[in-house]
């Protein structure tokens, strides 16, 4: 697997991922420059279905302090 660290390729992606899903700033202006970009070369596409995944699996991850239902942590009482 490449590293993304330090690819504008994939930073721009990620960049484009995370503005799609601001429902209350991405607008039909931002939807038209992102689809510009997304045609311009294979390359962008390929990176951006890629960030698009990472956004995708990484909502299925519950944060390092998400103990469920409220309660106490699952090893607090060991």
């Amino acid at each position: 697997m490449t590293q993304e660290k330090d690819d504008p390729l994939w930073d721009t992606a990620w960049d484009w991922v995370q503005r799609e899903h601001d429902r209350e700033n991405f607008d039909d202006a931002a939807r038209t420059k992102m689809t510009a970009w997304l045609l311009a070369e294979p390359a962008h596409r390929r990176a951006y279905d890629k960030a698009a995944q990472l956004w995708l699996l990484a909502g299925f991850v519950p944060p390092a302090n998400d103990f469920g239902d409220g309660d106490e942590a699952p090893d607090a009482g060991k």
